[in-house]
């Protein structure tokens, strides 16, 4: 059986953004709501009434989900792409409802698409896995709700522009300048409010990125954050010298396109961006850049012709599927669903294990399962959803015994496709030797093999 161990590795990279920085979420979720609806009110007019307190519809703050612009419908996948659940804005539709509307076989006529690069060739509809993206498919949704409500009888042929009024809240949020001229509403409340949304990172994470470069492993940092912004995170999360962890680090990344395009690298220095660079430099900073040329860095760097690489991100479309189908790395994918989901402890690489034969899985008789102490009641709360359930699986109908059970949800297939392992956070990593051997998901399509320290609930009850 295939297994993964991270002392295998020439090369170890990180994203930035819920990979070794941790945001409170719950904060974090309502400060990028209120700031996407206050740009909707403001500069797009639309009544202030819609956008009510977000967490009266927090089934919507939930990874995997796709928005299909043009009938104003969210929508849940299976494996196969037949479409399990799904709502009109906020309406839950049922299995006539979605028959109605995608026919008999309910299937998501673009999957072929979803599959391929997870990404709209048309901008007609979104995957949402990203949390700095997600709670604008409330707003979405809410829109969508009011609509119907105006004109109840009335079938709009596309909410596309919708859609469109909202991206432009995002960019107006995240746009790159926005940062250093302190404008929007995002990078002004994260400089003067830092310590509400960003966890300060342990010492064991600090002590596990020095064990991961001995015996000259290298360590680089890859986010698509920009250096200004990055640095404040950085800073806040690790100290003054969060530096000094990484042999490289790349801002700006661009991900997934860092990988399908040859933008130039430029160098940075003291987070302003400067000229192009010929060649990469080991400690040196850099802003974009592109795959093929920071292989060749690699190359020359390790003495080896083909450097083995792994990927650690948050991110199915921008870390885990580039770098593995477009890359070659390997990659491991950091999700907190799993963390707010519980999981049984099983594999070995929890202390707590040793007093109980290896198995703490195991209290009379019955399966245990798990939560970190990283994940608050609040953030369970808010990404475990009653209707969608979980997002590893949905309603096996079958006979088959607990432990047969393989994800069968579009977002599990793409997790057993695109990374090797699924842990629950760094924080977890760090406190299992590095030169543990993980088990990974393999070949099979579904296969919930590579879950550590253990398979998620849905996947065993």
């Amino acid at each position: 059986m295939a297994a993964v161990n991270f002392t295998d590795y020439d090369i170890l990279g990180f994203d930035m953004d819920f990979t070794l920085a941790r945001y409170k979420l719950v904060p974090f979720f309502n400060m990028v709501y209120d700031g996407i609806c206050r740009f909707l009110v403001e500069e797009k007019h639309y009544d202030a009434s819609i956008f009510h307190d977000l967490h009266e519809d927090k089934d919507l703050i939930y990874k995997g989900l796709i928005a299909d612009f043009e009938k104003g419908n969210v929508l849940k996948l299976g494996h196969d792409g037949v479409i399990l659940r799904a709502t009109h804005g906020t309406k839950k539709l049922t299995m006539e409802e979605i028959e109605k509307v995608y026919g008999k076989n309910r299937i998501f006529g673009d999957y072929e698409n979803f599959q391929n690069g997870l990404k709209s060739p048309d901008g007609k509809w979104r995957f949402f896995e990203n949390y700095f993206d997600i709670p604008a498919l409330v707003a979405f949704a809410r829109i969508v709700d009011s609509i119907r409500k105006m004109d109840p009888g009335e079938e709009r042929s596309t909410y596309v522009h919708i859609w469109a009024e909202i991206y432009e809240a995002l960019e107006d949020m995240y746009k790159p300048t926005q940062c250093r001229a302190n404008k929007g509403s995002f990078f002004p409340n994260m400089k003067a409010h830092t310590y509400k949304y960003i966890d300060k990172i342990s010492p064991e994470i600090k002590d596990w990125l020095d064990a991961l470069r001995q015996n000259d492993r290298k360590v680089f940092l890859l986010t698509s954050s920009f250096p200004d912004f990055a640095t404040l995170v950085m800073e806040y999360a690790f100290g003054p010298a969060w530096k000094s962890y990484f042999d490289l680090i790349v801002y700006g990344g661009r991900k997934p396109k860092f990988f399908t395009e040859s933008k130039p690298f430029l160098e940075v220095a003291d987070t302003h961006i400067g000229l192009e660079v010929e060649e990469l430099k080991e400690a040196g900073e850099y802003c974009h850049g592109n795959s093929t040329q920071l292989m060749e860095f690699f190359t020359r760097l390790t003495g080896k012709i083909t450097p083995k690489v792994i990927y650690f991100g948050d991110n199915l479309w921008a870390d885990a599927w580039p770098s593995k189908s477009l890359g070659g790395w390997n990659s491991v994918l950091v999700l907190e669903e799993m963390d707010a989901e519980g999981y049984v402890i099983s594999d070995g690489t929890v202390k707590e294990q040793e007093n109980t034969g290896g198995n703490s899985s195991l209290l009379d008789g019955k399966i245990r399962f798990e939560h970190s102490s990283l994940v608050t009641e609040e953030e369970i709360e808010l990404m475990v959803s009653q209707f969608w359930g979980s997002i590893f699986i949905d309603e096996m109908r079958d006979n088959r015994t607990a432990e047969e059970k393989v994800m069968n949800t579009a977002f599990g297939d793409l997790i057993s496709q695109y990374t090797d392992i699924c842990v629950p956070s760094i924080e977890y990593l760090a406190g299992v030797p590095v030169t543990n051997a993980f088990t990974t998901f393999g070949t099979d399509r579904g296969s919930n093999k590579g879950f550590h320290p253990g398979c998620p609930k849905s996947l065993l009850s």
